[in-house]
């Protein structure tokens, strides 16, 4: 597949419990993965801009656990954590995705890199517990999310080259 737009593409394929996003971003898979990989890089562009960024921890390594904490502006907030279990920089990385509010419902998330066009071609896929749950996951407001958060990594990682 080849990709030269930066439109976010959301795939949830009926009858499985997968999410998979992919988006073209005009910066080099290194750059990439270091934004979706430290914590300094993903408070600047993980999420939908009216959240702050509260808590973002991260253990860059095989085992090595993470945790982001977003706070609206009434003070609510919405905490994911996971482990890593799998990274190959600047093509790969596998770890667990949870959302306090559902811990049964542990999602095993795979990123993929890929360099194309001159940029990178970030394809995310989560596997979910269950179509179910998927279906939850979607409802709650996901695809926003991850669109708003893909145009604010875009505008992160432009930023990052200018100041190269």
């Amino acid at each position: 597949m080849t990709m030269t737009n930066m439109e976010t593409q959301i795939e949830t394929p009926a009858g499985e419990p997968i999410i998979r996003v992919r988006r073209f971003f005009k910066a080099p898979p290194e750059l990439v993965y270091k934004a979706c990989t430290e914590a300094d890089s993903i408070r600047r562009w993980m999420g939908p801009r009216r959240l702050e960024v509260s808590e973002c921890t991260v253990d860059l390594r095989v085992g090595g656990s993470w945790r982001l904490v977003h706070r609206a502006p009434d003070g609510t907030e919405f905490v994911f954590y996971g482990r890593l279990l799998e990274l190959d920089p600047p093509h790969r990385r596998v770890g667990t995705f949870v959302w306090e509010g559902a811990p049964e419902d542990e999602v095993v998330e795979t990123m993929e890199l890929a360099a194309v066009n001159g940029g990178t071609l970030l394809t995310t896929t989560s596997v979910h517990t269950s179509v179910a749950a998927r279906d939850m996951h979607v409802a709650n407001g996901m695809e926003g999310g991850v669109i708003e958060s893909y145009e604010r990594l875009d505008e992160f990682v432009a930023e990052e080259q200018s100041q190269a």
